[in-house]
């Protein structure tokens, strides 16, 4: 008898099938995805803004912004850690013998390359300021909470309410910064249209990834994810992510992972592109 979260992955598969199209385990790419970023390259957006490097490059390199930035360089900084965060994990999780092979179920091998497409996804909103994102470790704390996924000695399952805590995380952060960087670009119609475009490949991805956590979780395990979101999750934020601290206000992004994560809600914003997992 095929339960409801047999069923739900076996409908999560068909819509990978049809959003990220062909995969193709050797060169690491899917064949939507590959299409998708063509377009981005044949229309290249640039902003009149033009941020000053080495400011940039030295706040990049510190865990915590120095003082008197600007809202639009703490976005920029932000979402640059974001990619360093992503990025770490896709790599950390390579060497220790997480990439996708031919035994690997088929839901698991979309996500694990839709990963690695999203640091190339927050690359390409930095190059919208004409930068690029230096290739160093996330801050202290990140990088603490991806070890302890990669290498905690125990069983995975044991281990998936705190994953699918950081992905609820990674909602709500994305959204954030999608959001403040269409209002502070708003000048720049296809600069914030450009902004709006690339978080959205990635917020529709992450809402996924909460729903195949959850479906793979029992009654007991999403009761325990949740908790660990309501518990955990606003205490950790203000640590990960210290740019956003300073960019929404003291708190903010805290009383954000506050507020029940609706991940029906939220997947109703990209009927195309986001398959929710009804529990």
């Amino acid at each position: 008898m095929t339960t409801s979260s047999e069923a739900w992955v076996h409908g999560y598969r068909r819509f990978l099938e049809a959003r990220d199209g062909t995969v193709d385990i050797a060169h690491e790419t899917l064949s939507n995805r590959e299409a998708f970023f063509r377009t981005i390259d044949e229309r290249v957006v640039h902003s009149a803004w033009r941020p000053d490097p080495e400011t940039f490059l030295r706040n990049i390199a510190q865990d915590r912004p120095e003082p008197g930035l600007d809202e639009k360089m703490l976005w920029l900084l932000a979402t640059a850690k974001v990619n360093q965060g992503e990025r770490f994990g896709v790599e950390l999780g390579k060497l220790c013998g997480l990439t996708p092979t031919l035994d690997t179920q088929p839901e698991q091998v979309h996500v694990l390359l839709q990963e690695t497409y999203h640091t190339r996804t927050l690359a390409d909103v930095v190059a919208i300021f004409g930068l690029r994102v230096p290739l160093r470790p996330p801050p202290r704390s990140t990088r603490r909470m991806i070890q302890l996924i990669v290498f905690a000695p125990i069983p995975e399952r044991c281990l998936l309410p705190l994953i699918g805590m950081s992905e609820q995380m990674g909602c709500v952060t994305f959204r954030l910064l999608r959001d403040r960087g269409v209002a502070l670009f708003g000048g720049e119609p296809e600069v914030a249209e450009r902004i709006r475009l690339l978080f959205d490949e990635i917020l529709a991805d992450e809402i996924c990834h909460v729903g195949l956590i959850e479906a793979r979780l029992g009654r007991f395990g999403r009761a325990a994810m949740r908790a660990l979101y309501r518990w955990l999750a606003p205490r950790l934020a203000p640590r990960m992510a210290p740019e956003c601290e300073r960019l929404f206000g003291p708190g903010a992004v805290a009383r954000a992972m506050r507020v029940r994560f609706d991940q029906a809600a939220l997947a109703a914003e990209f009927p195309r592109t986001a398959y929710a997992f009804a529990s």
